[in-house]
């Protein structure tokens, strides 16, 4: 197989651009002999597109990416391409759309909503309207031209990219060429420090503002449990304060994002003793990846996972590590998890051996590669 020239067209410098383009297309041009580049949105591109799209073999774009679109669309910037040259320039490359959420289903507690939710929402518990087509950014009819364009594209692309095999499955109702490349970690970025044991317990997370539903769900046994062991609550990205009881709150350290580079490092500072990894038990949660377990194993830390999709999937519980479903049971699952250093010890070894072997990035590199070669071959 010759080397392919591989563009990715403009993507977020967070997490999702961070496992879907950057770390992938770095592993590409660490390990195979593919020509990797991605286009730096914060540049005017038009000199080089120009220059470069006519020669690519395979363009990739994000869900999301305003330039990606449908092939009338990229024909369109072909056009204008050839204007702005003075010549006439052609687009021989395939066209791989990668996407690692339900475009379809966004709850409206999300913070993307405002420029991904197709409905109006009224919040019965507030008795307010949440999101209301007109007020603030809230644009209903920009959304919906946005959706059809994002359901376009993925018809239109030479292959899907995906996250999950549930994902697949909803990527397949529109494209019969849809492959799973997983998010995987990078255990040159990710691993355990040698810290000091601390003498007060440490249990932690980090993720983003969509996330509140996930941890409204805990909320009636985590403050039971905080209350009873007194436990550091490490949030890092988000801090739900209102999820805490406010005589509880002097227990919390928030901590603020950073660069996504810095990101791992921060994470292994942190010195955890325990994870908690909420997920709500919604439509849109069960297309995600596994990515948070796969963060906290790889730096050995044990964690207390939801067990639904997507992580269902890829955990052990008992063995990797504490499942629940309900409050009930993570009432149970975080209480036993506080109380045995034993099986939190165990359980992080057993996570850490699963994703290394399923989730390394170094060696999950080769399937990325086969997908784009395929594009190729077929």
């Amino acid at each position: 197989m010759r080397s392919l020239r591989i563009l990715s067209m403009p993507v977020d410098k967070g997490g999702c651009g961070h496992y879907r383009i950057r770390q992938p297309f770095y592993m590409l041009k660490t390990y195979s002999e593919h020509d990797v580049h991605i286009i730096d949105a914060e540049k005017d591109i038009t000199n080089e597109l120009v220059k470069v799209l006519p020669a690519v073999d395979i363009f990739v774009v994000r869900q999301g990416v305003p330039i990606g679109g449908t092939k009338k669309r990229l024909g369109s910037v072909m056009n204008k391409l050839s204007k702005f040259s003075g010549k006439e320039v052609k687009l021989k490359g395939k066209w791989v759309m990668d996407i690692d959420d339900n475009m379809e289903l966004i709850s409206p507690y999300n913070e993307h909503y405002v420029d991904n939710g197709v409905e109006e929402y009224y919040d019965s518990h507030l008795k307010k309207w949440i999101w209301k087509d007109g007020v603030g950014n809230f644009d209903l009819k920009d959304n919906r031209r946005r959706l059809l364009l994002a359901l376009s594209s993925l018809k239109e692309a030479d292959m899907v990219t995906v996250t999950t095999l549930k994902l697949a499955e909803y990527a397949r109702q529109y494209n019969n060429n849809v492959v799973i490349l997983p998010n995987s970690v990078d255990f040159k970025q990710w691993w355990k420090l040698p810290l000091k044991p601390n003498k007060q317990l440490r249990v932690g997370w980090s993720g983003g503002f969509s996330h509140y539903e996930d941890w409204y769900s805990i909320k009636e046994p985590l403050n039971k449990l905080l209350r009873e062991y007194r436990f550091k609550l490490v949030m890092v990205g988000t801090y739900f304060k209102g999820i805490i009881d406010e005589d509880l709150r002097y227990l919390v350290e928030d901590y603020a994002w950073v660069d996504f580079s810095g990101h791992s490092f921060r994470m292994m500072c942190m010195n955890l003793d325990l994870a908690i990894i909420p997920l709500a038990d919604l439509p849109f949660n069960r297309y995600k990846s596994s990515i948070k377990w796969y963060e906290m194993s790889s730096i050995k830390i044990p964690s207390v996972v939801a067990n639904i999709e997507p992580y269902s999937t890829d955990i052990a519980d008992g063995i990797n590590v504490w499942g629940y479903k309900d409050t009930t049971s993570f009432e149970k699952s975080l209480r036993t998890a506080l109380e045995r250093p034993d099986l939190r010890k165990k359980y992080a070894e057993n996570a850490y051996d699963w994703v290394f072997k399923h989730c390394n990035a170094k060696i999950n590199t080769k399937l990325w590669a086969r997908a784009y070669e395929s594009l190729w071959t077929n």
